[in-house]
């Protein structure tokens, strides 16, 4: 008899370990890492490049799949739902960007970054205006990218797909 009640406790305490490793989906992160420092010329062939880890991102996503209704992979936009766009419209954004990283299941894909709609300085990464519609760009202005354009990786496809 309580050979079976262990073995009972054995098999929840199991599958309750097992629901907490299920795959979390889409998340995006705020990354702490140095916003770019123009008084120094430590990377004049990408100011914007950003090499992640995961020890770089904050401990919880800013947006997980909850906060999102749509993502249009061929167009790369985002729409949020409301509560999503008041927590951005509450984020202070530099005018040299705030640094992010798309990620699957725990899985960084890229970084990118949050643009603010009041600046001019250029970004030669992948960014977006996360507080007018959240499209997702390579360049700005296009003419300015810097290596191969990360949004339209396969696994991101994959999982949008199924």
């Amino acid at each position: 008899m309580l050979r079976n009640i262990f073995n009972i406790l054995f098999v929840i305490l199991f599958v309750s370990c097992q629901s907490h490793s299920v795959d979390t989906g889409i998340e995006i992160y705020q990354v702490k890492k140095p916003l770019p420092d123009f008084t120094k010329d430590e990377h004049p062939d990408c100011r914007f490049c950003l090499d992640l880890e995961v020890t770089d991102l904050f401990d919880k996503p800013l947006l997980t799949e909850k906060d999102i209704i749509e993502f249009n992979y061929n167009n790369q936009q985002i729409i949020l739902t409301e509560k999503a766009k008041q927590k951005l419209e509450e984020m202070e954004i530099s005018l040299v960007g705030l640094p992010m990283a798309m990620v699957l299941d725990g899985e960084i894909i890229y970084g990118f970054w949050f643009w603010n709609k009041y600046s001019s300085f250029g970004c030669d990464r992948v960014y977006t205006y996360p507080n007018i519609n959240f499209k997702i760009k390579f360049g700005l202005p296009p003419t300015n990218a810097f290596g191969e354009d990360p949004r339209f990786d396969e696994r991101l496809e994959d999982y949008l797909e199924n």
